[in-house]
């Protein structure tokens, strides 16, 4: 098994704080008692710690999963070994990963299947030195991507207004873009935006495409396991499915909000990830309003309406070649 840097926390003990889940969550009607040994589940979330990622490791922290019967690994990638190859090698049971990865995996022949949807909206953004006054202004320019992927919708934008850019491979932040080297950049709101603002550059309306304004509003980051696990073990899998939820609603409470943060920087700076609380707080509220509908509401299930539609636009842009059906694609749970 190849080895990567990864997280084990027992699932009950609360973390940093030493106290048991029993001493401070109220159990639920629905929880599911202990009457033998708990299911394992080992996940591997697309990136290092950080509070995009927030529900999961507060389901873990708070007991949540231990309530439902499951004892929970969490394990993160790093940008040499994604949590798609981690799944495809068979040393993670359950991966985070946007939608466009997921759906070129299994087109290359790894049968994911989404069972779990924490992302609505659309984040990634085009952030210019220049203003950009119409789409077609992008044409000619050098932009950054990232390094190890998940620039599949921009790609498509791209393709789409017909632009000739120069992409430029960048890896985990914004120096190439702040030291003049190309002429825009692809940005998270929740991340690489606000590193640019932190760095103190202002940034202009004029300046930012936002992707999902431009009518790519193809929704990232999901849950996702192979067809064959999930068949194997649907009931606990339904079970990870409502305690994620119940993490992410927990985090979702304003005055939970300061125990999210400190548990996070805790972790962080453990594991020596540079970071500030300033950061992880603007990241938790961005990633938290991308998670919400039109009415305000968090659906976690990938539409139909936005499955074709990311299937659609991956297809006219040769990016994917035999797409399954919906159905095939999606576990409702």
């Amino acid at each position: 098994m190849k080895s990567f840097l990864h997280i084990v926390v027992l699932c009950t003990v609360l973390g940093f704080s030493g106290i048991s889940a029993a001493q401070t969550c109220d159990i639920p009607d629905e929880t599911i008692p202990l009457t033998g040994s708990p299911e394992k589940f080992t996940v591997t979330t697309h990136w290092l710690p950080q509070c995009q990622f927030a529900g999961i490791y507060m389901a873990q922290a708070k007991g949540f999963y231990a309530e439902a019967g499951l004892e929970v690994e969490i394990r993160h990638s790093t940008a040499t070994y994604p949590s798609i190859e981690a799944i495809k090698e068979g040393n993670t049971d359950i991966i985070t990963t946007w939608l466009t990865e997921a759906l070129i995996a299994r087109d290359s022949g790894i049968p994911l299947v989404n069972i779990l949807q924490t992302s609505y909206r659309n984040s990634t953004m085009i952030i210019s030195h220049k203003p950009i006054r119409e789409i077609s202004d992008l044409d000619g320019m050098k932009i950054g991507k990232w390094l190890n992927g998940f620039y599949e919708t921009a790609i498509c934008f791209a393709l789409h207004n017909n632009l000739n850019i120069e992409w430029i491979p960048f890896p985990t932040d914004v120096n190439i873009f702040l030291s003049g080297a190309m002429d825009a950049t692809l940005a998270m709101e929740y991340n690489e935006y606000f590193q640019v603002l932190m760095a103190g550059v202002d940034i202009s309306p004029e300046q930012i495409i936002r992707l999902a304004d431009a009518g790519f509003n193809i929704p990232e980051e999901g849950f996702y396991m192979t067809d064959e696990a999930y068949r194997k073990r649907p009931d606990a899998v339904r079970r990870f499915v409502e305690a994620t939820k119940r993490g992410w609603d927990w985090v979702r409470q304003e005055e939970n909000f300061d125990e999210t943060l400190d548990y996070m920087m805790k972790m962080m700076r453990d594991m020596n990830i540079s970071s500030s609380r300033v950061n992880q707080e603007h990241m938790l509220r961005v990633t938290l309003e991308a998670q919400k509908d039109e009415n305000g509401n968090v659906p976690y299930t990938l539409s139909k309406r936005q499955y074709d539609a990311a299937v659609a636009m991956m297809v006219n842009s040769s990016l994917l070649f035999n797409p399954v059906d919906y159905t095939v694609f999606v576990e409702t749970l």
